[in-house]
């Protein structure tokens, strides 16, 4: 029994359906890990406790009764402060928008909640996601849980952290550059941003230019089918799903066996000059395994248009238009110096720059969408070295192999474009580097190609186990 927060959602919700445990114990297993764990690693933003054991005894009296609310029947979970969710406060982990109660759920979490599923707490993350690291003025550092010396990365460190450390099998977070799949690899988990319109993102305020997506935070691809199976279908709210059936997702019977003459076009770089020697050797042994399993492994190194700076724009010139009031009155003085000056930036942006970002969108969707005529998967490393220390400041330099960049231009370099193609991604652990750190290999797939990628993470499962990993906190 003490080793419940060990058990992944798809185990755990057979086991509470079975009786072997109630949905109260699932629920004090991950009060349990986060009563041990958040004060040092602050992962939870907030943490509903009476709520989720309120909401377990309902449950297991219903299962009493001969009844199973759904799939995910009395497993916890939890979702990211930046998911509206009715009832508990979603505050963008910032002072201004303290006390914001939504009276309703992104229709993703009423899936989930419908589905049986508690939810336990929000989720840290930087103000308003707005950087690739977790911390704010509201909440402090987040930490690594591999080593708390380093950042669990961004925006959606608590969510990695919490699945990472078990504080819950499963979490919901969000996607706008990276932000599931760059937490994912620093903590060694699984981090999967789907298609475009997949998932409803009803919440957003510029739906059709939409870019953010709800991603998935797991440590098994079971877990990742089981949510995705979950979440995904048409919401009236949300433009980019309607007429999408409900899709169900499950992990392939022998998924190493489905690598036989897989075409995965190996990229090195995405504008960035270095990957770290260590992360490097851990890119190339999975490499390896892909072809030992029968994949055909080519590598494409010629030069490429990623429009990564129609990305940053695009990013830009949402949060002026959605944030850029909280510059006025007494709002900037609470808020991150970071979140503040990349709002100040905004309005420095060329205007010519930010009419022709729709085009320059749908040419590099084009030039995208064309590798796919001739491969079956694009892998790159998720991030080029290893996490920062915890307290690395967005604009503080940062060396790969000796060479002093930026963030953005050495670290995380390979999840953006992606988010506005609508390619889907993910991030799946590849090993650990000799300091014990985890990296992440970054997968993308043809549009609405979510299954392979959930059976290529399965593959890995087997061909280099990481799920029986656990950090030592």
């Amino acid at each position: 029994m003490t080793d419940i927060h060990r058990l992944p959602a798809t185990a755990l919700a057979g086991a509470i359906a079975d009786g072997a445990i109630t949905a109260g114990q699932a629920v004090d297993a991950a009060l349990a890990r986060i009563d041990l764990l958040d004060d040092r690693l602050r992962a939870f933003a907030l943490v509903d406790a009476d709520g989720a054991r309120a909401r377990a005894a309902e449950l297991d009296r219903m299962r009493q009764g001969g009844r199973l609310a759904g799939p995910l029947h009395g497993v916890p979970f939890s979702v990211k402060d930046l998911v509206l969710t009715k009832g508990m406060e979603t505050a963008f982990g910032s002072h201004t928008m303290a006390g914001n109660v939504p009276d309703w759920d992104n229709a993703a979490i009423a899936r989930l909640k419908d589905a049986g599923g508690i939810l336990i707490g929000k989720t840290t993350t930087p103000e308003f996601g707005h950087k690739a690291l977790t911390n704010s003025p509201r909440h402090g550092w987040t930490r690594n849980p591999w080593n708390p010396g380093r950042s669990p990365g961004g925006s959606s460190g608590g969510a990695a952290v919490a699945v990472a450390t078990g504080m819950g099998p499963v979490g919901v977070s969000t996607d706008g550059a990276g932000s599931a799949r760059i937490p994912a690899s620093a903590c060694g988990i699984l981090g999967l941003k789907p298609t475009l319109g997949l998932v409803p993102y009803d919440q957003a305020t510029e739906l059709f230019s939409n870019f953010i997506y709800l991603g998935i935070a797991a440590r098994t691809a079971a877990d990742v089918a089981l949510m995705l199976s979950l979440m995904n279908g048409e919401s009236a709210k949300d433009p980019w799903t309607i007429g999408r059936p409900r899709r169900e997702f499950a992990v392939a019977a022998d998924p190493v066996a489905g690598l036989r003459g897989l075409r995965v076009m190996h990229i090195p770089t995405m504008g960035n000059p270095e990957v770290d020697h260590d992360v490097a050797r851990l890119m190339a042994d999975a490499l390896d395994r892909l072809r030992d399993a029968g994949a055909v492994v080519t590598v494409f190194d010629a030069p490429f248009d990623w429009s990564k700076r129609t990305a940053y724009v695009m990013m830009r010139a949402y949060q002026r238009a959605r944030l850029g009031h909280l510059l006025d009155g007494n709002d900037r003085g609470r808020m991150d110096p970071s979140m503040v000056s990349a709002l100040e930036e905004s309005t420095r942006m060329d205007l010519k720059e930010v009419q022709s970002a729709p085009m320059l969108r749908s040419e590099v969707f084009h030039r995208v969408q064309a590798l796919f005529e001739r491969t079956d998967l694009v892998v790159t490393p998720t991030v080029a070295a290893p996490p920062p220390r915890f307290d690395q400041g967005i604009d503080d330099p940062f060396f790969v192999n000796g060479k002093q960049g930026t963030l953005r231009g050495n670290w995380y370099c390979y999840t953006s474009p992606h988010n506005i193609t609508g390619h889907p991604a993910i991030s799946i652990p590849m090993g650990f580097t000799p300091d014990g750190l985890p990296a992440g290999f970054h997968a993308v797939g043809p549009w609405f190609g979510e299954g392979r990628l959930i059976d290529l993470a399965a593959a890995f499962e087997r061909l280099a186990p990481w799920a029986d990993r656990w950090p030592e906190v």
